[in-house]
């Protein structure tokens, strides 16, 4: 069935944009992951202290939420083709300058151009596959979003090679970006929807839509932050990183296995199927033996979650994608912004204890959310 599924994404007229976007979320998933690991470095080349070299992270995460906002419209403007092209060039010469600058200045600068680059290929890569690759969007998403989680992986253990030096490992991305601009000047660029969304069924299914999507990323880094510290009591410091770690390595293999399922299940089905595991392993978490392996369930079962559902609003809106998708990434990536703060005040206010219940409410929210949208647009 694997096979039978790459054979189509791999069809010629297919390749270019296949290998063209998996090595776009490559780069993106392993500069996400690289900044913390090359913090070290940071505080040793620059005159700044730890309060101050957190700030990369938020200056690259404000480029990338003003180009997610931006990406429609100049889709309409430039086209998938250019778009792809300057967002490879971007995190090119932005990866340069954070590799090289000799100010903190000029690196944050730096970071900020890298975050254009990112959210273009965060929203341009997604929708370019959602057009060239249906009706088997679903499966070839998948794989796109396994590849950022691939990504994640080898950034890290990239820095670390090199002994901890952000200077060769941003080299390397800014060669391996500047390679996807070559490439993307090849792509195939279908033509962007010049419309605008409308009519009662559009406006609820994209509110519903924005919502699921800020849930999910409100669950997915929830878990992600909170699994430590409730598993800290029971097996240490050192194996509950490691049993954190287990959680993003299960989101990313997750991905590959969902691969066949999304080919044969439709996306809503496999989105709403996918909460409600989520749902039960996370309640399996309260039991303390079983805690650790039930986490990693929790991130099999959100796998296939964000980019089958790109796939379903592909499938709802096939002629406003462009218009529908930057929305939810925007309202997906400022998620955490509004509810971190609150979810740690909860766990706070009751102990660490909770923090499966605690969590299981947010999932049981986004298990509401998709199925009223299943139900609402089970005909499409």
């Amino acid at each position: 069935m694997i096979a039978l599924v790459l054979a189509a994404l791999l069809a010629p007229g297919r390749r270019l944009a296949f290998f063209a976007g998996t090595l776009a979320f490559l780069c993106i998933g392993a500069l996400q992951a690289m900044y913390g690991p090359a913090f070290a470095d940071f505080l040793g080349r620059y005159p700044i202290d730890v309060s101050q070299v957190g700030t990369i992270v938020s200056v690259h995460f404000l480029g990338s939420f003003t180009t997610v906002v931006l990406s429609g419209w100049l889709l309409r403007r430039i086209g998938y083709r250019r778009l792809l092209v300057v967002g490879g060039l971007l995190l090119a010469v932005g990866s340069l300058g954070v590799a090289l600058s000799p100010s903190w200045s000029l690196v944050l600068a730096s970071a900020l151009v890298v975050g254009f680059g990112f959210g273009i290929f965060d929203v341009g890569a997604n929708l370019l596959f959602g057009r060239v690759f249906a009706p088997q969007s679903a499966p070839a998403l998948n794989i796109l979003n396994a590849m950022f989680g691939v990504g994640a992986v080898l950034g890290p253990t990239l820095v670390g090679a090199f002994g901890a030096t952000a200077l060769w490992p941003f080299l390397i991305l800014a060669g391996t970006s500047l390679l996807v601009a070559l490439l993307s000047t090849r792509l195939p660029s279908p033509t962007p929807y010049q419309g605008k969304a409308g009519g009662r069924l559009a406006l609820g299914a994209v509110s519903g839509f924005v919502l699921l999507f800020f849930l999910y990323v409100t669950a997915e880094v929830g878990v992600a932050s909170w699994e430590p510290t409730h598993l800290i009591p029971y097996v240490g410091e050192a194996r509950a990183a490691l049993f954190t770690s287990l959680f993003w390595g299960a989101l990313a293999l997750g991905r590959l296995l969902a691969v066949p399922i999304s080919a044969r299940v439709p996306p809503g089905r496999l989105v709403l199927a996918s909460s409600i595991l989520a749902l039960i392993a996370i309640l399996l978490a309260q039991i303390v033996p079983l805690a650790p392996y039930a986490y990693a369930l929790v991130g099999l079962a959100f796998a296939p979650i964000f980019p089958t559902g790109l796939a379903w609003i592909q499938r709802v809106f096939p002629d406003r994608a462009e218009l529908v998708i930057p929305i939810v990434i925007a309202a997906a990536n400022l998620a955490p912004v509004p509810t971190a703060r609150p979810i740690g005040m909860v766990v706070a206010g009751t102990s660490s204890e909770a923090i499966p219940i605690i969590m299981a409410v947010a999932i049981l929210l986004l298990v509401v959310t998709a199925g009223v949208l299943w139900w609402r647009t089970r005909g499409v």
